[in-house]
């Protein structure tokens, strides 16, 4: 499996975890809607600047949803 499926197959998982959509990450993120859908489809190779953001979002849903 390439990287990026496993970037994005990950991603949605951890997604899908949060409670988020892929709107609501975008937003978080600061990036567009194709963007997360093309990174999760494995059609867009993320840099690792955007991983690191869209972990980011993802990180703070799950710390609101721990509080």
């Amino acid at each position: 499996m390439a990287v990026e499926s496993r970037i994005g197959t990950s991603l949605a998982s951890l997604r899908s975890h949060a409670g988020m959509t892929q709107r609501a990450l975008a937003d978080r993120a600061g990036t567009p809607v194709a963007t997360v859908v093309g990174v999760e489809d494995g059609s867009i190779e993320p840099p690792a600047s955007l991983v690191a953001r869209l972990a980011a979002a993802i990180a703070a849903r799950l710390r609101e949803e721990g509080e």
